[in-house]
């Protein structure tokens, strides 16, 4: 009877952290595709969509806090583990509304790559615990798991705005106004 293995995401240090050296957790993976004409003819809005990408995160734990999610980066690649008591299509319908509250503020439809699964998470430099060693799999960022599982999710193609992430515009006005403070002159008295 072969053991069912779980791909890893490894970690420098577990201390400090909510999850155990082998803990096995559902394990999210969230990545908006841009939008390849518009990306091509505006420098804005590539620059938007690269800051989304930590604001989604950043999002994610935000909102589900209870579930004690960890960002964690496996080969620049991020991924949010949560314990147990997470609810995956909860988290599945929150990122849907990511992606209308892009559509809202770009008025481009857009999709995103979208994984959920259960990882095994591990400290680099520590051996596995001899009651997971035949659970361990392969480094999830290089596993054919993380290539065949993908699945491509889509908003619900309405614009509604649900205050999650900064909104184009501002987003444009912001970047003006850090523009217009880095070109003020420093007067020392």
């Amino acid at each position: 009877m072969s053991q069912k293995q779980y791909p890893v995401l490894y970690a420098t240090k577990t201390k400090g952290t909510f999850f155990k050296h082998c803990s096995i957790n559902s394990t999210l993976y969230f990545e908006m595709i841009k939008d390849e004409n518009r990306a091509a003819t505006d420098a804005d809005y590539n620059l938007y969509m690269d800051a989304m990408v930590d604001e989604c995160y950043d999002a994610l734990i935000h909102k589900f806090i209870t579930s004690q999610p960890l960002k964690v980066t496996n080969d620049k690649i991020p991924f949010l583990i949560f314990k147990s008591n997470i609810d995956m299509r909860l988290v599945k319908m929150f990122c849907q509304a990511i992606l209308d509250e892009v559509y809202e503020s770009t008025g481009i439809d857009h999709q995103a790559k979208y994984l959920e699964l259960k990882t095994m998470f591990m400290q680099m430099d520590k051996d596995p615990s001899p009651l997971k060693i035949n659970k361990v799999g392969q480094k999830l960022t290089q596993s054919s798991i993380f290539q065949d599982e993908m699945q491509i999710l889509e908003g619900s193609h309405q614009k509604i705005d649900s205050g999650i992430i900064t909104p184009f515009k501002e987003y444009i006005l912001l970047k003006q106004e850090n523009n217009q403070e880095s070109k003020e002159d420093i007067v020392e008295w």
